[in-house]
C-alpha cells in the first residue's frame, strides 16, 4: 500500500499518463502534402531574401565605386574649350543677326568679331564681308545662315557665300601668304578649295559651287568631284554631280562685288588699284601699250579708301589720272588720254 500511495515526481507522472493515453491518429496524405508545400515555400522565400540582400549589397558597392570614379574624372577633366576668334567683320549692310538659344535673334550693329559656336543670319537685302583670321575673305549673301565651327571651317545651313583664299594685299591687314585653309560643311558634303575664288550656295536640296579661279572639291558619302575655273557644279543627294560652264564675271557675282571691303592701303599705285578692281570683278587687265603700263606703276592713287563697288571705283578714281579704263569682252583695257 505504501508503494501505491507514494507521490510521483512531476516528469514521471506525465510519462505515466502518456503511456496510458491511446495512440494519436496519423495525419492524412493531404495534410502532409500541405505541410511540405508550406515548408518549401518558406524556404524559397527565406533564400530569396538572402539573395536579394546579397544583390543589394553588391549594387551598393558598385554604385560607390562608380561614384568615386565619376568624382575623380570630373576633378581631372579638362575644362570645355572656350570660344575661339575666327573672323572679323569688315563691312556689312542691312539686317545682320546672331542666332542665340532657342533661335532667338540678336542684333549685331556693334559686332566686330566672330567666334566658334556662333551662328550668323543675314536678312533680305543684307550682306557681310568677313576677314578670316587664318587668311582669306568670306562674303555672306542675303538670307543666309552660317555657323562658325572652327578657325578653318563653317557650316552653310542656307543661302550663299563667297570665299577668296588670296585676297588683294591692298586690303587692310592682308599680307601675301600661302593659300588659306578653309572648308564649308553642307548637308550635301564638304566643300574644299585649291587656291581660288568661288561661291557656294544652297537652294532647297541642291548645292551649287561656282568657281571663278582655281579648283574646288566636294566630298560626301557617295562620291568625290571637282570643279575648275569657269565651271559650276551642282550636287543633289546621291546623284552624280553635273557641270556647266559659267562666266567668271557678271550678274551672278555682283552681290559679292557690292560688299567687297574697301582698300586699306594709303596711296597705292594705279597698277595695284587696277589689279584690285580686276580681281574683285573677275576681269583680266590689258594695257594698251608698255608705256601705259609703266605709267600705271608710277602713278599714285588717292581717295581709294571708299566703299564704292570695284568697277565704279575704277571709273571714278582713275579720272584723277591720265589713265582711262574700258571694260570689254571680260577685260579691263587701260589706255591714256
Amino acid at each position: 500500500m505504501a508503494d501505491d500511495n507514494r507521490t510521483l515526481g512531476t516528469d514521471e507522472a506525465i510519462e505515466a499518463l502518456l503511456r496510458k493515453a491511446p495512440p494519436r491518429p496519423a495525419p492524412s496524405d493531404e495534410v502532409m502534402a500541405d505541410v511540405r508545400d508550406a515548408v518549401r515555400a518558406e524556404w524559397r522565400a527565406t533564400s530569396g531574401r538572402r539573395r536579394t540582400r546579397r544583390r543589394l549589397v553588391s549594387l551598393a558597392v558598385a554604385a560607390t565605386v562608380i561614384l568615386a570614379v565619376g568624382i575623380t574624372v570630373n576633378f581631372l577633366r579638362v575644362p570645355s574649350a572656350l570660344p575661339v576668334l575666327v573672323a572679323t567683320i569688315e563691312r556689312s549692310s542691312g539686317s545682320i543677326h546672331l542666332v542665340g538659344e532657342q533661335s532667338v535673334l540678336h542684333e549685331t550693329r556693334d559686332l566686330a568679331e566672330l567666334t566658334t559656336g556662333q551662328t550668323l543670319l543675314t536678312g533680305p537685302n543684307s550682306a557681310a564681308a568677313i576677314a578670316w583670321n587664318n587668311g582669306g575673305s568670306l562674303r555672306i549673301d542675303e538670307n543666309t545662315r552660317v555657323e562658325f565651327l572652327s578657325p578653318g571651317e563653317i557650316a552653310l545651313q542656307s543661302g550663299r557665300v563667297y570665299f577668296d583664299s588670296q585676297p588683294s594685299t591692298l586690303r587692310a591687314g592682308i599680307t601675301q601668304s600661302s593659300v588659306a585653309s578653309f572648308a564649308i560643311r553642307t548637308d550635301q558634303g564638304v566643300v574644299r578649295h585649291v587656291g581660288t575664288q568661288y561661291m557656294t550656295g544652297i537652294n532647297g536640296g541642291a548645292l551649287t559651287i561656282s568657281v571663278r579661279e582655281g579648283q574646288v572639291h566636294i566630298e560626301n558619302d557617295y562620291q568625290q568631284a571637282t570643279a575648275a575655273a569657269g565651271q559650276q557644279m551642282t550636287v543633289v543627294g546621291k546623284n552624280l554631280p553635273t557641270h556647266t560652264n559659267i562666266s567668271r564675271h557678271g550678274d551672278m557675282w555682283r552681290w559679292a562685288e557690292k560688299i567687297a571691303p574697301a582698300i586699306g592701303v594709303d596711296k597705292p599705285s594705279a597698277y595695284e588699284f587696277i589689279s584690285w578692281a580686276a580681281r574683285e570683278s573677275g576681269l583680266e587687265v590689258h594695257f594698251a601699250s608698255d608705256a601705259v603700263e609703266r605709267t600705271a606703276h608710277i602713278r599714285t592713287m588717292t581717295g581709294t579708301e571708299t566703299n564704292l563697288e570695284p568697277q565704279l571705283a575704277l571709273h571714278t578714281l582713275l579720272k584723277t589720272t591720265d589713265l582711262v579704263p574700258t571694260i570689254e569682252d571680260g577685260r579691263i583695257v587701260i589706255s591714256e588720254r
